[in-house]
């Protein structure tokens, strides 16, 4: 196996002790469902370096990795990190949870050679799985004779629609797909309807498997502006609970639709909550958990009670883990009832792409603390801080990142720790709706 010699003209590397925050990106299957998590952090001192700066960069995010507890995560999804064709020799890859791990293997500082192939191999007979990008391994990067090696490789391969223009696009998906059928297609980047039409119904598109980008994460909206029969009858429930209706007339909006009672009974008594013992009624409910409680969790069966719409349960993801982390932030700072506040500031961050209405008509009926509208309609007051970092986080935005974190007088170890948190406990509240991410 090829080693490459030691740079003498790399000068000191200086890095910091972690990377900083490294954001969870949502990779969603054909049916809008979140099955895994894509990790890469920006190293814009390191990218045009030599390969010694490109393997401590890469070995400084598995650390942070590790730190952040994100190998966590993976009982529940799958991970692709990103990682340098320079750091494919480190230790710290040993130590991967193979069987849910992807590597994301990007070029290194120089051309692709026989050691790497190498190394390739070795790290795929230890179990680890290897995604490529195909549009990044060029002549300057591969000769045609060992990218044949490469890409048979591949697990996955990755078409960026953010880096490769339709003339390099179309080739791509007019050959790969034949000479290597065995690889799935990851999606990355997927920036509007054009891209993913392209996806669902351009050639080879049956082999595309995995999505992740902009155009997904927002969430589309239904043809309709017309509120779900279901939705409406959540949003009446959620009506009487703020304005301390009787608990019969409550009872007899759960009882039109007993499939609501069984959603909002299964959030609850998720073992991530820890209830003493489970919750069988509304009015145990009511009796347990208090209104403001009861009112917290029937936001969720906003998201689950349309039937319909495919993208429903990426935005109960997203909203969950707004709503977890900024609910953690308050817990933080020493106030139950302003962290119950903050995470229905995440919950319903996302109202207005699920009901397809303005936010303001949407909140309307809800009669929300006065921090949480003015957060969310206004983007000012108490709250939008904290809601402008949950973004911030979730849009892998490190320098908007840091700003917030310096406002708000917090660690950034501790926000990190935060969001981990976050995802995870979203993971488990949705456990029994999810699928077991695929092989």
């Amino acid at each position: 196996m090829a080693v490459r010699a030691p740079e003498t003209d790399a000068g000191p590397i200086e890095l910091p002790p972690t990377l900083g925050f490294v954001a969870h990106q949502p990779v969603l299957d054909r049916q809008q469902r979140a099955v895994a998590y894509l990790f890469a952090a920006r190293d814009e001192r390191g990218a045009a370096g030599t390969p010694a700066r490109r393997r401590e960069f890469d070995a400084l995010l598995l650390s942070t990795l590790a730190k952040m507890g994100v190998y966590r995560l993976l009982d529940y999804r799958r991970a692709f990190i990103q990682i340098s064709l320079d750091s494919l020799d480190l230790p710290e890859l040993a130590t991967l949870p193979a069987r849910s791990v992807l590597l994301l293997v990007e070029p290194g500082c120089e051309p692709l050679d026989d050691g790497d192939l190498a190394r390739l191999e070795a790290l795929k007979a230890g179990g680890l799985r290897l995604a490529l990008a195909p549009a990044r391994f060029d002549d300057s990067v591969v000769t045609a004779a060992r990218r044949e090696q490469l890409f048979a490789l591949a697990d996955v391969m990755v078409l960026d629609f953010a880096a490769s223009a339709n003339r390099v696009l179309a080739p791509l998906l007019d050959q790969l797909p034949r000479r290597y059928p065995k690889a799935r297609w990851f999606a990355r980047n997927v920036g509007t309807a054009e891209d993913m039409e392209l996806c669902l119904h351009g050639p080879a598109a049956q082999r595309f498997a995995l999505f992740h980008g902009v155009y997904l994460a927002g969430g589309r909206s239904m043809p309709t502006g017309k509120v779900d029969s279901g939705q409406a009858r959540v949003l009446e429930i959620m009506r009487l609970l703020r304005c301390n209706a009787e608990a019969h007339e409550i009872e007899a909006q759960f009882k039109l639709d007993s499939l609501l009672l069984f959603k909002l009974l299964r959030f609850v008594n998720a073992p991530v909550n820890g209830l003493s013992r489970k919750v069988m009624s509304i009015e145990e409910s009511l009796l347990l958990l208090g209104r403001e409680r009861l009112f917290k969790w029937m936001s969720l069966l906003l998201f689950t009670a349309r039937r319909d719409d495919v993208s429903s349960p990426g935005l109960l993801e997203k909203s969950l883990i707004r709503a977890a982390f900024m609910e953690r932030l308050g817990d933080y700072r020493g106030s139950r009832l302003e962290a119950e506040h903050l995470f229905l500031t995440g919950m319903f961050s996302l109202l207005a792409a699920l009901l397809n209405v303005p936010l303001a008509d949407a909140l309307e009926p809800l009669d929300l603390p006065a921090p949480v509208a003015d957060a969310l309609l206004a983007q000012k007051g108490l709250f939008a801080p904290y809601f402008q970092l949950a973004v911030a986080c979730e849009q892998n935005d490190p320098a908007r990142v840091t700003r917030l974190v310096a406002l708000l007088k917090l660690d950034l170890d501790l926000v990190n720790r935060f969001y981990t948190e976050a995802v995870l406990w979203t993971q488990q509240v949705l456990r029994e709706e999810e699928p077991v991410p695929a092989e």
